[in-house]
């Protein structure tokens, strides 16, 4: 499942591919005069690209204390370009042009970033990429704390752990759909055929079979990380979690989580520059090594999600291809 991100991503970079691959999103979709829209966009989808690059490029090689600024923009100039795979007029007002988050402008005294908060505007990018991209909807005014983010990120587990922090995410294996082992059900205070019930209802899962001491689930799309929201994927270990209990689920993809987390430290960067300086040069606390971790799995983990979202794209037209 290990993607290579941004080597996979120049592969659209090509009028030629990205206008026929944009054509066969429009198709599918009804959209009228298709290849028209297509031959519009195909421009814009590579320069959002490009340009969601650029951003990252620049803060592989940027210090601590500019790189939320250069990874929030580069995150939005991505979602954009996914975007215009589904929505071909965006942006068709500038209510959509927005962050669409916004969060506590000033922060309190004893200021911990674990336990700060971000809240989704009705109107903004946010809000339209939930819509359109992952058809998700009654998430305006949902509000999130920054440690149910960051415990939803498996490769932050290490931290988190020695943080002490309480474990949200638990294991599961994946052989021909996803088994999960017949403890779990405890942790949700359910028995296993209410469990069963519980995750048909909730997902798109399955049960397969019932077999000794494991259930199989068929979970279908949400086996791509990139659109999951009740199954989580570890882009380092190669491991797949589900939340650990029925209070753990968030509801969002975790391309989502990333754009909230990172929207928030690209605001403390910019207008909380005394905290976040003496962040950065005095550790004065477990934010410092829980923010740096983060930073660290965003630069890889972002665009591999965004490469995996526009893959499974061409996977549903791939017999249109040749």
């Amino acid at each position: 499942m290990k993607s290579s991100g941004w080597k996979d991503l120049k592969r659209f970079y090509s009028l030629e591919t990205s206008q026929k691959f944009l054509y066969q999103q429009y198709e599918k979709r009804s959209i009228q005069d298709a290849n028209q829209q297509a031959y519009k966009n195909c421009e814009r989808f590579i320069y959002f690209l490009k340009h969601g690059h650029t951003f990252y490029e620049q803060a592989a090689i940027a210090p601590l204390e500019l790189k939320p600024i250069l990874l929030f923009y580069g995150m939005a100039q991505l979602l954009k370009a996914c975007l215009l795979t589904v929505d071909p007029y965006y942006p068709s007002q500038t209510s959509v042009l927005a962050h669409g988050v916004t969060s506590r402008k000033r922060k309190k005294q004893h200021y911990r970033f674990s336990k700060d908060e971000v809240k989704i505007q009705r109107n903004g990018l946010c809000m339209h990429v939930l819509k359109h991209l992952f058809h998700l909807n009654g998430l305006e005014d949902e509000r999130f704390t920054m440690i149910h983010l960051l415990s939803k990120i498996p490769e932050m587990s290490h931290i988190l752990e020695f943080q002490k922090q309480p474990s949200t995410l638990v294991k599961v294996e994946k052989d021909n759909g996803m088994m999960i082992q017949d403890h779990i059900p405890l942790l949700y205070n359910m028995s296993a055929e209410r469990f069963i019930e519980y995750f048909e209802f909730h997902t798109s899962w399955k049960l397969k079979q019932r077999e000794a001491k494991k259930l199989a689930f068929d979970v279908s799309l949400e086996e791509n990380p990139a659109f999951a929201t009740h199954l989580h994927y570890d882009l380092e270990a190669n491991q797949w979690y589900i939340p650990s209990t029925r209070d753990s689920f968030l509801g969002i993809p975790e391309i989502i989580s990333h754009y909230l987390l990172m929207y928030n430290l690209s605001m403390i960067a910019r207008y909380e520059t005394e905290w976040w300086y003496e962040l950065l040069s005095q550790y004065i606390s477990d934010d410092y090594v829980m923010i740096e971790r983060y930073m660290e799995i965003a630069e890889e983990k972002f665009p591999a999600y965004i490469m995996m979202l526009l893959e499974e794209k061409t996977k549903k037209t791939s017999s249109k291809w040749n």
